[in-house]
């Protein structure tokens, strides 16, 4: 199967995720997490990326990226190929480290940007590792917080200073409830989808008093904006919509291919 074309950011901006082969905890011992940070903070040191966000978990990294195209490619391949390098030598294996080449999504807002950035950040209470962001050792937050950092750009802490007063409300925007489906990987990115959709039903079904969703039917654009919204916003299924919202799949069908 060929290869889908990488989307070019307008903003430069992109973030950005990679895992283990077949799911294997690759960053699970903390002597890993350390040597990608060196290597991260090395390499971005010889190239014109600069990193705003990052988050090593045990079997997957995201990070926030500013840079061109052919600079993104560059950097990421000298990244990853020292990892794999060092992990395949420390564990005395050899072959692939990493599941396919990384992926990557536009970041082209600055609502998108700070959602990218506050996910990333989330990461680790969204897989029960911490009770808040700040608690994690392995992601850029503590950057943030501290105003210092070996890693992130400059520009990334003054863009934090410009928006945020204090470091307060810089976590209290990491409280915020986001409806929007990020890039992750597919089992934490099904349980993000299937998450958001709920809350989105659950949004309408109390702004318009209703108890069911067929109910919405009487209640305007009600209906519609929903069905439309799990399927273009949250990306969801046509038999994953009727699962969801107990409709038949021949009616999500007729209504959804209507928007």
């Amino acid at each position: 199967m060929p290869r889908v074309p990488r989307q070019f950011s307008k903003t430069g901006f992109y973030h950005i995720m990679m895992r283990g082969l077949n799911r294997e905890r690759i960053f699970e011992k903390v002597d890993a997490k350390k040597t990608m940070l060196n290597f991260l903070a090395e390499k971005v040191a010889d190239s014109d990326v600069g990193i705003y966000a990052y988050c090593i978990m045990d079997n997957h990294i995201h990070l926030l990226l500013k840079a061109e195209p052919e600079d993104l490619v560059a950097y990421m391949k000298k990244v990853n190929g020292s990892f794999a390098s060092h992990y395949n030598r420390e564990e005395n294996r050899i072959g692939p480290v990493f599941q396919g080449r990384y992926k990557s999504e536009c970041v082209e807002d600055e609502r998108y940007f700070w959602g990218v950035l506050r996910y990333i950040h989330r990461n680790p209470v969204q897989a029960y590792m911490v009770k808040v962001p700040q608690e994690y050792e392995w992601s850029s937050i503590k950057d943030y917080l501290s105003g210092k950092s070996r890693l992130l750009d400059e520009k990334a802490l003054q863009l934090k200073r410009e928006n945020f007063s204090d470091n307060e409300s810089f976590l209290k925007m990491h409280e915020e409830e986001d409806l929007k489906i990020y890039l992750d990987v597919n089992e934490d990115l099904d349980k993000m989808k299937g998450s958001v959709a709920r809350k989105l039903i659950q949004r309408a079904l109390q702004e318009n008093g209703a108890s069911h969703v067929l109910e919405l039917r009487q209640k305007g654009n009600a209906f519609q904006n929903l069905l439309d919204k799990l399927a273009v916003e949250v990306k969801l299924t046509y038999k994953e919509i009727a699962e969801l919202t107990d409709l038949s799949y021949s009616m999500v069908q007729r209504l959804v291919s209507k928007a």
